[in-house]
């Protein structure tokens, strides 16, 4: 996914990563993008909801109580202990590089989640990558308009956007890979239809061209198309589900709606 985002950013001028001050924006529990970009001898500022520093294990467990409740950090906890060695030997044999040595050249920062604006300075960043987050984000017009603050003139914005109208975009667990693992107690498109199976995580539900228009009002929108769950382009997910049936059902969404399952958004701050 990271070799698909540099070419992505190549292909828009944004060739070399090295020097460059980058905002991970929703950088995740194990932070690979971070990592990723920092071994790239990139500026990283990893940014969360969640207390995800890499803090010997007890300080850690504290911090993420303090921060995000008992029950985040057990879970956070659970998950250092039994996986997350695991899964960086993995990360760091596709990407050929000891990439946890770079930790020490990220910068974390934790966010209020009661605050709409980020503790960062204006015209800090050449880049901000923000992947799947903005499909939870309610705001989208007050997102946008603290990315621009947050970047510096000519820089860009990246995004990878869950597109809710998917297979997959109810974000419930049973469709998170809908081609490989389907669903066997959910109905396809369950969060379109009776909604049975409502999903845990908030959703704002907006269509591509609501995002668009978002965007636009204080950025330019260079590329917006649809990916794949390889974030690939021109490929859709779930299609052998949507049948004749469901597709009647729908009528109102098109078709490209309900079988792509993300957006890939880059903007412009001029």
């Amino acid at each position: 996914m990271f070799e698909k985002f540099r070419k992505d950013i190549i292909s828009f001028g944004f060739e070399d990563l090295e020097g460059k001050r980058i905002l991970d924006l929703g950088c995740g529990q194990r932070f690979p993008f971070s990592l990723q970009c920092a071994a790239e001898g990139a500026a990283v500022t990893a940014l969360d909801l969640d207390y995800v520093s890499p803090d010997f294990l007890p300080v850690a467990f504290y911090r993420t109580t303090k921060h995000n409740g008992l029950k985040r950090a057990c879970k956070s906890f659970v998950r250092r202990l039994l996986f997350d060695q695991r899964y960086y030997k993995y990360l760091e044999k596709a990407a050929v590089k000891p990439l946890r040595d770079y930790e020490a050249n990220i910068n974390f920062v934790t966010l209020d989640p009661a605050s709409s604006n980020y503790p960062l300075p204006a015209a800090s960043f050449d880049l901000i990558v923000s992947n799947a987050v903005i499909e939870h984000v309610e705001d989208v017009s007050q997102f946008a308009s603290e990315i621009c603050r947050l970047l510096r003139k000519g820089s860009m914005f990246y995004g990878i956007i869950h597109n809710y109208y998917s297979l997959s975009g109810g974000h419930n667990l049973e469709w998170a890979f809908p081609d490989e693992n389907p669903a066997r107690n959910v109905p396809p498109w369950d969060h379109l239809r009776e909604n049975r199976f409502p999903s845990w995580a908030p959703l704002n539900r907006l269509r591509p061209e609501e995002y668009q228009k978002s965007f636009s009002e204080h950025l330019e929108v260079m590329l917006f198309e649809g990916r794949d769950i390889n974030h690939d382009p021109g490929n859709f997910e779930g299609e052998k589900f949507l049948t004749p049936d469901i597709e009647k059902e729908l009528h109102k969404y098109s078709r490209e709606l309900l079988l792509t399952r993300a957006w890939c958004i880059i903007c412009k701050k001029i």
